[in-house]
C-alpha cells in the first residue's frame, strides 16, 4: 500500500481526476461513429455523429468531473469522500456510455442518426471513431482517481487546506517589531495590548 499511497497523493489524485474529466469532454466534442450507406431520404450518404449527440450523459459526467476535481482540493475528509463516490459513479456511467458504443455502435447511434436522417432506417454500415477510446480513457482515469480518492483521502492532510481557507484572525498574534513600532508611531501604545 505504500507505493499506491504515494502515487494517490492530493496533486496526483486530482490531476488524474482533472484530466480524466477534461478527455471526456474533449471525446464528446469528437466523431463518435461514422455511419455510411444512409437511406434515399438522407441528405447525405454519410454523417460523422459526435459523442455530445449520440450520449449527452458522458459530457455531463465529465462536467461532474472537472466540478468535483475542483472541490476536492478544498474539502475535508468526509467530504471527500462523498465527492469520490459522486465521481466513482460518473466514471461509472461514462465508461459505460463509452463500451455499449463500442460493442453496439448501431444500437447507441440510432437515436442521433434518426434526428440527421428524419426516419429511424439504419445505416449500412457504423465505425467508431478513436473518439470512443479517448472516452473510455478518461472514463477509466476517473474511475481509478475516484478509487484512490476514497481510499487514500484519508490519510491527506488537511493543514494546508485549512490555512487556506479558514476564516483566520483579523491581526496576528505575536506581531513583528515592525508594526509595532507603527503602532507606536500612530499614537497607539503596543504594551497596553499585551
Amino acid at each position: 500500500m505504500g507505493h499506491l499511497a504515494f502515487i494517490f497523493q492530493r496533486k496526483n489524485t486530482i490531476l488524474i481526476i482533472q484530466v480524466g474529466a477534461v478527455l471526456l469532454l474533449i471525446s464528446t466534442a469528437l466523431t463518435w461513429v461514422t455511419a455510411t450507406g444512409l437511406p434515399d431520404t438522407a441528405a447525405a450518404d454519410e454523417v460523422a455523429l459526435l459523442g455530445g449527440d449520440m450520449s449527452p450523459a458522458v459530457r455531463a459526467m465529465g462536467l461532474v468531473g472537472v466540478a468535483g476535481g475542483v472541490a476536492a482540493t478544498i474539502a475535508r475528509k468526509w467530504v471527500r469522500g462523498l465527492i469520490g463516490a459522486v465521481l466513482l459513479g460518473a466514471g461509472v456511467i461514462s465508461l459505460t456510455g463509452a463500451v455499449l458504443t463500442l460493442i453496439d455502435p448501431a444500437a447507441t447511434a440510432a437515436p442521433a442518426l434518426s434526428e440527421f436522417t428524419g426516419t429511424t432506417d439504419p445505416a449500412a454500415t457504423y465505425a467508431p471513431g478513436f473518439a470512443v477510446w479517448l472516452a473510455v480513457l478518461g472514463s477509466v482515469m476517473l474511475v481509478i482517481s475516484s478509487l484512490g480518492m476514497l481510499l487514500f483521502s484519508p490519510g491527506w492532510s488537511d493543514e494546508k487546506a485549512a490555512k487556506k481557507y479558514s476564516r483566520g484572525q483579523s491581526r496576528a498574534e505575536d506581531p513583528d517589531e515592525i508594526d509595532l513600532w507603527d503602532d507606536l508611531s500612530d499614537g497607539d501604545d503596543p504594551t497596553d495590548r499585551r
